[in-house]
Parts: structure tokens; sequence; C-alpha cells
């Protein structure tokens, strides 16, 4: 299975590092207005859409990671409840 995962991760990598050369090459401007600091020239659209992919995999990222950070931290408070719980049954 893990070699199953190693294989899926590599094609993933594979294809987003293809759709980032494909997207370098996009050489229009456009004019970025829209919650943002007013730029006074135009901007290239794959500028753009690289500061969107990694603005929503940072968020992506953070919220998962506090997401496995609480599920672990209750699976520990857990395993120490049922620790105590099966002391005190051994103990009677």
């Amino acid at each position: 299975m893990k070699v199953k995962g190693l294989i899926l991760l590599i094609f993933i990598l594979l294809v987003l590092v293809i759709a980032g050369f494909v997207g370098s090459q996009n050489g229009h401007l456009v004019s970025v207005n829209y919650l943002i600091n007013d730029f006074s020239s135009q901007v290239k659209m794959s500028f753009v859409l690289g500061i969107t992919f990694i603005l929503g995999f940072s968020v992506c990222f953070i919220l998962s990671t506090v997401y496995v950070f609480r599920l672990k931290w209750r699976i520990t408070s857990l395993e120490r409840k049922n620790k105590k719980l099966s002391q005190v049954s051994h103990s009677q």
C-alpha cells in the first residue's frame, strides 16, 4: 500500500510541475483590484494564478494540520483515560 501511495504522489507532483511549466507560458496581463492593493501596472496571469494556488494550499495545509493535531490530542487523552480506568478495574 505504501508503494501505491508513493507512485500516486510522484504522479501528482509530475502533473503539478507540467502544469506549472504550461502556466508559466501564459503571458496575458491582467489588472488586479479586488481585495488587494491597487496595482499601478498590470500583472501576469501566471503570477496571479501561482499566488492564488500557494495561498489556497497554505490555508488547506494549516487547517488539516490543526485537525490532525486535535485528533492526536484526543487520542492521547482517551488513551490516558482508558489506562486509568483499566488500572481501577484491575485493582478491584
